[in-house]
């Protein structure tokens, strides 16, 4: 397994791998798919992309961008997504322990996790052990796709 920089030829992997993940409805906010041209839009706003690969094949990877501007911009945010075929393995810790890495090259003094679904165990899990702390709790602040809603937690750790 390599850490990478995202290229041009893993776009088409990293959309049907975050598309999973929005489709799954048990991580991120969005609701709508993404094509490869508005995944890439998205990522070129983005302080960093990095992929976890396997030969030519995305395991998994990881966003950075500073979670908010001005007096607040030296706090960054992380997203992940690992491919459903690599799941299991232990790669996600990889994920989470390099974009700390790559957070704190870029100059971020700490990192901000804005909507952790409370149900979503195996990555609170992983946080918790890469050091970050529960900081907060918004009640019914994740709609699921049986139109229930459960709690999202703000988490947060220094670089």
């Amino acid at each position: 397994m390599e850490l990478l920089a995202y290229q041009d030829e893993d776009i088409s992997q990293m959309t049907a791998i975050w598309n999973d993940v929005l489709e799954d409805g048990l991580a991120f906010p969005g609701t709508e798919l993404y094509s490869e041209g508005d995944f890439t839009d998205y990522l070129s706003h983005k302080s960093a992309a990095t992929c976890l690969k396997e030969g030519d094949r995305v395991a998994g990877f990881y966003t950075l961008q500073p979670n908010n501007i001005g007096r607040c911009g030296h706090v960054v945010n992380a997203s992940y997504c690992m491919n459903k075929a690599f799941r299991g393995r232990g790669l996600f810790s990889s994920l989470v322990e390099a974009s700390l890495e790559e957070a704190k090259t870029l100059g971020f003094r700490g990192m901000q996790y804005n909507a952790v679904v409370a149900i979503n165990y195996a990555a609170i899990k992983v946080y918790t052990q890469q050091g970050f702390q529960i900081i907060g709790t918004i009640p019914k602040g994740f709609l699921l796709k049986n139109s229930t809603y459960c709690n999202i937690y703000i988490m947060y750790r220094d670089l």
